[in-house]
């Protein structure tokens, strides 16, 4: 089974960088790059209108920073998740306080940023949460209108190690 394509805007200010990424992740077949910009205040932008699974964005940037544009990204229910690519390992604190997922330092390797991908691709507990919600809502509704099509049981605590409902990294 193939890995779930991953969708990701690049930000950063400098043309160069962005041009790297995209090369690097070019290599890795469950990425696609949906978009690219120069700031923050167009990194918020590109979100609404890109919907981007991961945004790899650099902190340093004229106007607005990339430390301010993923406080904005964190307060959106069911924002991207962060990575910041930056030359600078003094902002890592604030970086995750910002609710990052990951912080590669430049020139960024291709071994660590795989590594950075797979781990923003994975579902947080929210995510989950969520996710067994509507799946619940759905087979309510299905029993609701009289389907036929089977339904899941309600949800009445997790599931069993080895149980396929288990992300298949928790097996």
């Amino acid at each position: 089974m193939s890995e779930p394509v991953l969708n990701i805007l690049l930000v950063d200010d400098e043309p160069h960088a962005r041009e790297r990424l995209e090369r690097l992740i070019g290599e890795l077949p469950y990425c696609e790059v949906v978009g690219s910009c120069g700031t923050g205040r167009e990194a918020l932008q590109c979100v609404n209108e890109l919907s981007p699974s991961v945004v790899l964005l650099d902190i340093r940037m004229p106007g607005m920073s990339g430390i301010e544009a993923a406080r904005h990204l964190a307060a959106v229910p069911s924002g991207p998740a962060v990575v910041f690519t930056t030359a600078y390992d003094e902002y890592a604190m604030e970086a995750f306080e910002a609710q990052a997922v990951g912080y590669l330092l430049k020139p960024v390797r291709k071994e660590r940023l795989e590594r950075a991908l797979k781990q923003a691709g994975r579902l947080s507990a929210a995510q989950l949460k969520l996710l067994a919600n509507v799946i619940g809502l759905r087979g309510l509704q299905r029993r609701s209108t009289g389907s036929s099509t089977p339904s899941a049981a309600p949800h009445r605590g997790p599931p069993r190690r080895g149980s396929s409902a288990w992300p298949s990294e928790l097996v």
